[in-house]
This record gives structure tokens, sequence and C-alpha cells, in this order.
């Protein structure tokens, strides 16, 4: 006989019906306090996915298709964290997952005011930490409920999925969300710096000429 299943799904509860009654715990970030975004050099750094007529693709993706969704982070750190340590299993990141991309430093043209989704935030949201851990489908739903909030928000600033102690961005696409280009630099020429991050990791690379 299979014993039940212990503990919670994993899966993070759907937004409250009374969302729209309480107030977001906001953070204020301000107008011209760097962004960090790693993306693939085919690709533009201010780009709000999935894009039109494609199905949601990663965790904020709305659920509704109505908006976009830019992904990034308010440190360098957790911008790499999320790309190229996805795979938890394995100890050495090939080189060919580094060479094609980039880490872009972005600034917004005003302040960005992004739902804080950490610490004891979470049980006044009505959600848990599986928001940033658990299936997609939930947070797609927490994604168009926040957006529609009276708060109206640019975002949530949620914790990362590899490494907890550091924040996330996941950024609506407002019409009036101005996103500047300061720097962008290939990830092979920081190779230093990827290398501290993947040893505080307990990750090596291979294969880098």
């Amino acid at each position: 006989m299979t014993p039940a299943p212990r503990g919670p799904t994993g899966a993070a509860p759907a937004p409250p019906k009374d969302l729209a009654a309480r107030t977001l715990p906001i953070e204020v970030f301000p107008a011209g306090a760097p962004i960090y975004r790693v993306h693939t050099s085919t690709q533009g750094a201010v780009f709000f996915g999935p894009g039109a007529g494609r199905p949601p693709t990663y965790r904020f993706d709305p659920a509704s298709g109505r908006f976009g969704v830019l992904y990034a982070a308010p440190g360098p750190d957790a911008a790499l964290i999320e790309t190229v340590l996805r795979n938890p299993g394995r100890l050495t990141i090939d080189w060919r997952e580094i060479a094609p991309r980039n880490l872009t430093t972005l600034i917004a043209g005003r302040p960005l005011r992004l739902v804080a989704a950490l610490g004891p935030n979470l049980s006044r949201l009505g959600i848990t930490a599986a928001l940033s851990t658990g299936p997609y489908g939930p947070c797609a739903e927490w994604s168009d409920a926040l957006f529609d909030h009276p708060d109206a928000p640019d975002g949530i600033l949620f914790a990362s999925r590899h490494n907890p102690d550091e924040p996330c961005m996941a950024l609506f696409e407002r019409a009036d969300l101005d996103l500047t280009v300061i720097k962008t630099k290939p990830l092979p020429s920081l190779l230093s710096e990827v290398g501290k991050l993947l040893d505080r990791h307990g990750k090596s690379l291979f294969g880098a000429p």
C-alpha cells in the first residue's frame, strides 16, 4: 500500500480573494539605481517576454498574456545565479553556457516600486516561499493579480530559487517604465568574477579557452 503524501504539495497558493484590499509591501528602488540582467548577445538587454502571441514561459510571465515581464536583479550575482546555476545537480558549468552571454547594467528613469515578496511579507501577502521555488502556474496568477492591484506596482522582488539570499526582480511591462542601458560586458571578459561566483556555490567551469 502506497503511503499518503506527507507535507505540502510544493505549489504556491493562489492569490487570496481579498488581495486587492490589502496594502502591498512595496520596496522602492530610486531612479538611476543600477539593476543587472544577463542575456544572450543576440538578444537585446531590454526585453519583456515571452513576446506577443507566445505562451507563458518563465516564473512570472502572466497567465493572461496581457503584458511582458523583464527579469533582472539588484545585484550582478543574482543575475548570474539565475542564468548559469539553474541545474543544481551539476558540479561543473560548461564554458559554452557562459560564452554567448552578456551582463548589462540598466537604470530606470523613475523610481521602481516592487512588491517585496520576501521574509515576513510573504505571510502579509498570503503566500509562501513557493512563490520563488514552486511550479510556475500559481506564480503566473500572482503576476496578473499584482499587476491589477490598486497600488499599481512595477513588479515583484523575490528570492532566487538557487540562492534565496539573493533577491531578483520581475519587472512588469508598463508604458512609463523607461529603462536605459548603461553598459554591457560579455561574460567572457568577466571570467574572474564568474569563477569566484561559481566557487562560492561549489561549482567549477570547464572548457574555457
